[in-house]
């Protein structure tokens, strides 16, 4: 710290007025009737606080497109079909439109849709990262995009954030295999760098710490996040049937669709002779038989608080930033015992 004072928010000035930041930014900018009274009491707060409104700031978003962008790394995932379909619900209730772009979690697509989204004015973006460390979203806070990162962290992104609590999603997963009596459990996850991944992870060995057990780096199996490369790695394990794991914890949707069908290659039968455990409680999963057990995402309302938050943003860009931590819900199926 340098010990310069920053420069006054509309947060204190609502603060020292006694009244809502949607109330300071009415008198400030004249919009609408507010009582004179408050009218004054703003005033006289944006006077003690010496605040400052930013013009350039006002010029760009009068300047702004309706569209939003949402940026996802996977739009074959169910997951993000279900996130951007519930962005949409609230964007067009505020006569919005949305732009969807799938970068297939690759940095440069990602990368280039950034740029879009920030040459074309647009009034907002949601956006699942492809990576924590290597994800750059300074461009858009630099060109004043309202920005809500969702399912994923990046690393040094402070804005508003709506995210699974993915450790307690682990530790569900791993502490319902334990229960059962499963000890040598098979992870089934994606690329280190995901945010979604390690999380999961380190509420899989926190679940076994307290058990007083450790994940076997044997049964700690990385893939892709794609349904035929995890289908694979799951049969490569089951390979021979001798010495498998008796139960596997999948840690996304197309990984769980990965080893559902992987142990059905195999032979062996869930849940007699290996459990199972998947994330995103997606359609097919209840149409087979065994239906499978799985963590839930809130994914509906991980989609609408995100929109809520662009259109809450717009009408006052200098609200305090949240981080919301959405809780996962274990669903008892078939495939486990």
């Amino acid at each position: 710290m340098t010990g310069q004072q920053r420069a006054a928010r509309i947060t204190d000035v609502a603060r020292e007025a006694g009244v809502s930041t949607a109330t300071v930014s009415r008198v400030l900018n004249g919009l609408g009737t507010v009582d004179p009274e408050l009218a004054v009491r703003v005033r006289r707060a944006a006077e003690v606080t010496r605040y400052v409104p930013n013009p350039n700031g006002r010029a760009l978003r009068r300047q702004r497109a309706d569209v939003w962008a949402a940026i996802v790394s996977d739009v074959q995932n169910p997951f993000f079909t279900s996130l951007v379909t519930a962005v949409e619900h609230v964007a067009v209730r505020s006569g919005i439109s949305v732009m969807l772009c799938n970068t297939d979690e690759h940095l440069d697509r990602e990368r280039s849709y950034l740029s879009t989204a920030v040459a074309q004015r647009m009034a907002g973006v949601v956006v699942s990262v492809t990576s924590e460390a290597e994800s750059d979203l300074s461009a858009l806070l630099t060109a004043q995009v309202p920005t809500v990162v969702v399912d994923r962290r990046v690393h040094d992104f402070t804005g508003d954030t709506i995210l699974l609590d993915n450790v307690e999603a682990g530790r569900l997963a791993t502490e319902h295999l334990l229960a059962l009596g499963h000890r040598d459990i098979m992870c089934l996850a994606g690329p280190s760098g995901v945010s979604t991944t390690e999380d999961r992870l380190q509420g899989v060995r926190m679940a076994l710490t307290d058990a007083g057990l450790s994940l076997d780096p044997a049964r700690m199996v990385r893939t892709d996040l794609k349904i035929d490369d995890a289908e694979t790695a799951v049969r490569a394990a089951l390979a021979g049937r001798r010495n498998h794991p008796d139960a596997i914890f999948a840690m996304n949707g197309p990984l769980t669709t990965g080893a559902y069908r992987g142990v059905q290659a195999s032979g062996l039968r869930m849940p007699d002779e290996i459990s199972l455990v998947g994330v995103d409680d997606d359609r097919w999963t209840q149409m087979v038989s065994p239906a499978v057990t799985l963590v839930a995402q809130p994914v509906d309302e991980m989609g609408t608080r995100a929109a809520e938050r662009l259109v809450a943003r717009a009408e006052d860009p200098e609200i305090e930033p949240i981080h919301l931590l959405l809780p996962p819900r274990l669903l008892i199926r078939g495939t486990t015992a």
